[in-house]
């Protein structure tokens, strides 16, 4: 609920100005300064105990400032409202002077004050005039600037190794957009530190820091206005308005996600082997094999494509985990939440027998009907290629390929890979370019045009094939204006990818077309599978991948968000006069 008819970002407003939080943000800044110090060096910078001194004094400090502040109001109203504004920095702030005797509490306390600032920060720009679209690529290049300076912090990689800034920021730019593509190895490239670090990037960027934000800002603030409403709903590509319907999907979001990625960790932690060839050299305990697991399930479910282990699943080619386990987390990734929530609505229904609700039947919408339909389609013509060229150019058994052809063709939209590309018969190579560049379903964490907006074009040729002047499907005419948008989104991906190519074929002389275009369409699709040019591209040409997976996480999604945001067309008032041209 508003608190007395007003908006959080309204009354945050009023009340923050009048108390000046930027000092106690500036101190929650301070405030975490000793855990950079502590545990970004391999060595440690400042002896320990003074940095957790230093800590717990800032967070004092914070608590007193806090104090301050709430004593200069005047009136039982404003301290009230204060109070209910600024109880988690108050909790907060009593655990973190309260863990005195534990640096570890007094870091995970700094951190959590810090990002309650930030959120109210996110906010505030949600809640302005900024368009939704800006928001959304503002937040990704913010986290890609924070994680690329946490990368370049030497305990991120071995000691003797460090990551120059470009790869740095390939490496989160990649992550954050679930690539998958790698200048340098992940399981031995970086430190348990530096993979977290990655791991946190994969999971902040396929849930998206829009509803990251909702989901803080609703335990924070517990309401926001409309604009921002409007901002975040926008974001995460749902057209679901409203406090109470955006409550609902952050929280399916979060709860589906974290549910999925526990049973695959679990999974992983008692389906792998005990040895297996390329296994993470450094699983020696319980403890390292339940990290890996739990890495292997983010990255999967998240169709990130990172992977701890040397030759991603090559080792466990043959073996059932990579099959059975990986596979289900892409889909589950990639079929997108609101076909995801559709499902899990009209099964509770079944199961209860309620074939009515509110006046409507309950069934699968228009929406999950098309992904699932042309979901399945796009696997089996995917499956037969790939089959295809494995048996006829790469001399593999058909045991072999059948497994292969399965797991690649669902690594459209993730990097892990069974077998090199590079291996790979051309046929099979041109088929994982058209599935990668396709993607996964819109509302998921894939990349790609998305599943969608191939069906809508692909169902505006067979109409008009059979002369019909509209778009239908399942009994349901799809308007004209959905059509032109992903006319419009189609010619878009071309020129990233077209662009993209020309800029590797300019830049790297030396290689060939071939492995240019797949990487062009693995960098967009955000893919992440490679034919091993990543690391031996020059730096023109890093930095033109780089645009590409930001352009495929993040470009499409704002132009959609753009689109969506138009509540109101506007409509021309005149009309030129039709005339026919050729087209064929």
């Amino acid at each position: 609920m508003a608190h007395n008819g007003k908006s959080f970002g309204s009354v945050v407003g009023g009340l923050e100005r009048a108390v000046d939080s930027r000092r106690r943000l500036l101190i929650a800044v301070a405030a975490n300064v000793p855990t950079v110090l502590l545990f970004g060096w391999h060595e440690a910078v400042v002896d320990a105990g003074v940095l957790a001194w230093a800590q717990w004094g800032f967070l004092l400090l914070y608590g007193v400032v806090l104090a301050l502040a709430m004593g200069g109001l005047k009136g039982k109203g404003e301290r009230s409202q204060f109070l209910k504004i600024t109880r988690p920095e108050q909790v907060l702030t009593v655990l973190g002077v309260g863990f005195f005797w534990w640096g570890a509490g007094e870091a995970v306390a700094a951190g959590l004050l810090l990002m309650v600032h930030v959120v109210r920060l996110y906010l505030r720009v949600a809640q302005s005039k900024v368009p939704p679209g800006l928001v959304f690529v503002g937040s990704f290049v913010a986290l890609i600037g924070v994680g690329t300076l946490a990368l370049k912090l030497p305990a991120a990689t071995p000691a003797g190794r460090p990551i120059g800034l470009l790869d740095a920021m390939f490496t989160i730019t990649s992550a954050i957009s679930q690539t998958g593509l790698v200048v340098r190895p992940t399981g031995e490239g970086f430190t348990r530190f530096g993979q977290v670090i990655i791991l946190v990037w994969i999971q902040v960027g396929a849930l998206g820091v829009i509803v990251f934000g909702a989901l803080l800002a609703t335990v924070i603030g517990r309401s926001f206005g409309l604009r921002a409403t409007q901002t975040i709903a926008e974001g995460t590509e749902q057209g679901w308005a409203g406090q109470l319907s955006l409550q609902k999907l952050v929280t399916f979001i979060i709860l589906i996600t974290h549910g999925v990625e526990l049973i695959g960790a679990a999974a992983f932690y008692f389906g792998w082997p005990e040895t297996w060839a390329g296994m993470p050299a450094d699983m020696v305990t319980a403890g390292d094999r339940m990290y890996h697991a739990v890495f292997f399930s983010v990255s999967s479910f998240c169709n990130a494509g990172f992977a701890t282990t040397d030759g991603s699943m090559a080792g466990l080619r043959m073996h059932w985990t990579p099959h059975v386990v990986i596979v289900p987390l892409i889909i589950f990734g990639s079929i997108g939440f609101p076909v995801l929530d559709n499902i899990r609505k009209v099964a509770w229904a079944r199961l209860r027998g309620i074939r009515v609700r509110h006046g409507s039947l309950v069934r699968l919408n228009l929406n999950t009907k098309i992904i699932l339909a042309t979901t399945t389609t796009a696997y089996v013509v995917g499956f037969v290629v790939i089959l295809l060229g494995e048996l006829t150019q790469a001399d593999v058994p058909l045991g072999t390929a059948l497994l292969d052809a399965h797991f690649m063709n669902i690594n459209r939209t993730s990097g892990f890979n069974t077998i090199e590309v590079s291996e790979m018969g051309l046929l099979s190579r041109l088929g994982l370019i058209f599935l990668m560049f396709l993607g996964g379903s819109p509302g998921s964490v894939a990349g790609g045009i998305k599943m969608m907006v191939f069906a809508v074009l692909a169902l505006t040729v067979w109409s008009t094939l059979r002369g019909r002047s509209e778009t239908t499907a399942f009994g349901r005419t799809l308007p004209d204006a959905l059509v032109r948008k992903c006319a419009a989104l189609i010619v878009l991906a071309l020129g990233v990818c077209m662009g993209t190519t020309g800029v590797l074929a300019a830049t790297e002389d030396s290689m060939t077309l071939g492995p240019l275009l797949f990487e062009s369409v693995s960098a967009f699709g955000t893919t992440g599978l490679s034919m091993g040019i990543t690391a031996e591209l020059s730096p023109a040409g890093k930095g033109a991948i780089m645009f590409a997976m930001f352009v495929g996480r993040v470009g499409i999604f704002a132009v959609l968000a753009a689109l969506l945001s138009m509540r109101t067309q506007r409509r021309a008032t005149y009309h030129y006069p039709t005339e026919d041209v050729v087209v064929y």
